[in-house]
C-alpha cells in the first residue's frame, strides 16, 4: 500500500486528513516537522501532505530536507489564504502542488490519485536500453538482428504489434525499443502485466471507472488507455486475460474509444498498442483458449524472439554488460575469468537473458577476486535436485547479509539510502534483515 506522510501542527487537520486518506493508503501523521523527517529517514513514503506554517520546522524546511532525501517524493502543500504566496514558493522549489483550506476531500484525493498516477507514469517512460546504443536492444545474433529491422520498419506505423518469445528473452525490451524508435518516442510509454491482475482489476486499471462503480471506488481514476493516449500502451502477459475481457480490449481497438467503469460515456483514446505473451496464440486460438478475432486484431506484425540458447554470439556481450550494471555491488571486479566465459558459454540458459543477469549479479555479491570465476558464477545449481546445493546456497545467504551490512553501516543505518544503493526497494530490505537477522543494534 502506498505511504503517505501527514504533517500539520493542527491535531484536528491531521485527524481530519489521516481519516479521509486512510481507506486508499497506509497513512502517518505527525505534528511536527522533524519528527515526520526522522520517520522519513528511516521508512520512507511516496507522498508527504506537509502545512507550511509551523513552529520550528516549518514546511518550507521539511520540503527541503525530505527532497535531499529523495528528490522524486511527490509533496502537497497545505495553505491558507495568508500563505499562499509561500506556497508558490514551495512549487518552484519542488513541491508538486498545494492544497488551499478549507479543502474538498473528492478534490484532495483526486488531486493525489492523479499525481501519483503520473509518477507511475514518468517511471515506466524511460525505457532503459541494454546496449551503448541506447536505441538498439543488444544483439550479434543474425536472426535477432533481422527481428529488430522490421521492429523498426513496424515503428514508424500505428499498426498493433505482438511479441511472442518465452520467459525471459525480452520482449518488453523490444517494446520498449519500438516506442524509441516510433514518432510517439516524446508520450508515455506504458507497460501492464495483464497476468498480474485479476480480470476485473486489470478492466479498471486499463479501462479506468468512475466514482462509485464499485465498493472502493473512492474517486474518479483515468484508466491506462487515457493515460497512454499519443503513447503506447504495452500489454505483456496477453494471453492470460479472459473471453470477456478480450471482447472488450477487441472493442477499443476497433473503436479506439474506451468507456470507463461505471460511465456511460465513449471517451476518444490515440494509443498504439504492442502486446506480448510466451504462449503460441495462433494455436490457442485454434484450440478456442483465445479469440481468434483478437488475436488477427493484435498481430497485423508479429515478432518472434528466439531464445538464448539460440544466439550464442549474444551471450558474453550481454554477460559483459550485465557486469558493468552491477559493478557498484563490488567495484574491484573489472572481468570474467576464462573459465567463467567457457562456462557461461556452454550453459543451456532456460530462463534466458533474465536467468544470465541474475546469475551476474549474484556473482558479483559472491565473488571476493577481481574477477568472476565459476566458483562465484555457480551456474545451474538453481536447477540441480533438491539438496545437492545446500552449501551453496548457504554461501549465497551469508555473502548477501555481509553486503547489506555493509551497505546500512556506510549510510549509518538509514534503511531507504540503504535500499537505493542496493537496488531494492524499501520493504525488500526490511524482508531480507528480517530474513538475516539484522536489527539496529548490528548497524
Amino acid at each position: 500500500m502506498i505511504r503517505v506522510l501527514v504533517v500539520d501542527d493542527d491535531p484536528l487537520a491531521c485527524r481530519i486528513l489521516t481519516r479521509m486518506l486512510g481507506p486508499e493508503f497506509q497513512v502517518h501523521s505527525f505534528e511536527q516537522g522533524q519528527a515526520a523527517l526522522e520517520h522519513f529517514r528511516d521508512n520512507g513514503a511516496e507522498l508527504l501532505l506537509t502545512d507550511l506554517s509551523m513552529p520550528r520546522m516549518g514546511g518550507l524546511e521539511l520540503l527541503t530536507e525530505v527532497k535531499k532525501i529523495d528528490s522524486q517524493l511527490l509533496v502537497f502543500v497545505i495553505t491558507g489564504h495568508s500563505t499562499l504566496e509561500t506556497a508558490v514558493t514551495a512549487v518552484k522549489q519542488g513541491a508538486y502542488d498545494f492544497i488551499a483550506k478549507p479543502f474538498d476531500p473528492d478534490d484532495v484525493l483526486l488531486r493525489i490519485n492523479r499525481a501519483l498516477k503520473e509518477r507511475r507514469l514518468e517511471e515506466t517512460v524511460t525505457c532503459y536500453q541494454r546496449s551503448q546504443d541506447r536505441d538498439t536492444p543488444l544483439t550479434r545474433n543474425p536472426q535477432m538482428l533481422q527481428i529488430l529491422e522490421l521492429a523498426r520498419r513496424a515503428a514508424r506505423t500505428d499498426s498493433t504489434i505482438l511479441i511472442q518469445g518465452e520467459t525471459g528473452v525480452g520482449k518488453e525490451l523490444v517494446a520498449c525499443a519500438i516506442h524509441q524508435w516510433s514518432p510517439r518516442r516524446e508520450q508515455p510509454f506504458v507497460p501492464v502485466n495483464c497476468g498480474a491482475l485479476a480480470e476485473g482489476v486489470l478492466e479498471s486499471e486499463l479501462f479506468g471507472h468512475e466514482k462509485g462503480a464499485f465498493t472502493g471506488a473512492h474517486s474518479r481514476r483515468i484508466g491506462y488507455f487515457e493515460l497512454a493516449s499519443r503513447g503506447t500502451l504495452f500489454l505483456d502477459e496477453i494471453g492470460t486475460t479472459g473471453n470477456a475481457f478480450q471482447v472488450k480490449l477487441l472493442r477499443v481497438l476497433q473503436e479506439r474509444t474506451v468507456q470507463r467503469v461505471g460511465g456511460g460515456i465513449s471517451i476518444p483514446v490515440d494509443s498504439r498498442i504492442i502486446a506480448a505473451t510466451n504462449q503460441d496464440l495462433e494455436a490457442e486460438a485454434h484450440l478456442g483458449r483465445f479469440r481468434p478475432d483478437l488475436y488477427y486484431r493484435l498481430g497485423v506484425v508479429t515478432l518472434t524472439i528466439p531464445p538464448l540458447r539460440d544466439r550464442p554470439e549474444d551471450v558474453m556481450l550481454l554477460a559483459s554488460h550485465f557486469l558493468e550494471r552491477y559493478r557498484s555491488i563490488n567495484p574491484q571486479i573489472r572481468t570474467i575469468s576464462t573459465q567463467g566465459r567457457q562456462l557461461l558459454a556452454g550453459y543451456h540458459y532456460p530462463g534466458n537473458v533474465r536467468e544470465l543477469e541474475n546469475i551476474i549479479e549474484r556473482a558479483m555479491i559472491l565473488e571476493t577476486g577481481s574477477e568472476l570465476t565459476p566458483e562465484s558464477l555457480l551456474i545451474g545449481c538453481q536447477n540441480e535436485p533438491a539438496g545437492t546445493d545446500e552449501g551453496e546456497s548457504l554461501r549465497i545467504d551469508e555473502a548477501e547479509q555481509e553486503h547489506i551490512l555493509r551497505v546500512l553501516k556506510s549510510c549509518n543505518g538509514r534503511k531507504l539510502e540503504a535500499a537505493r544503493l542496493l537496488g531494492i526497494n524499501k520493504t525488500t530490505l526490511w524482508r531480507k534483515m528480517k530474513r538475516y537477522g539484522i536489527d539496529e543494534e548490528s548497524v
